[in-house]
């Protein structure tokens, strides 16, 4: 049996960055008009926000290995899909400057 597993405060870690990440990815757009609006953010990260809240209101009294893997494997994907939403949204602008 692995014995490894971290602090749940890790989470809490998280959690935080999540929302510093909305407010400044907004802000960027807001200020400059590059990349994901208010409402694309709030959709892409309020789900896995709350999962993450739920299961740190669960209490748990540490973070084992497969929970830390699916907690990483899902900040890629989320990477992944706003960096192809970025991308997305970029192309578009620039079609629409070109015309």
């Amino acid at each position: 049996m692995n014995d490894f597993a971290v602090s749940p405060h890790f989470l809490d870690f998280v959690l935080a960055f999540t929302m510093v990440e909305f407010v400044a990815l907004g802000l960027l757009n807001q200020r400059t008009g590059r990349g994901l609006q208010w409402l694309d953010l709030g959709f892409g990260l309020v789900p896995g926000f709350l999962l993450m809240l739920a299961y740190r209101v669960s209490q748990p009294q540490s973070l084992s290995a497969p929970v830390l893997l699916c907690l990483a494997v899902a900040g890629v994907a989320h990477a992944c899909d706003f960096y192809r939403r970025h991308r997305a949204c970029a192309r578009g602008t620039a079609s629409h400057r070109q015309a």
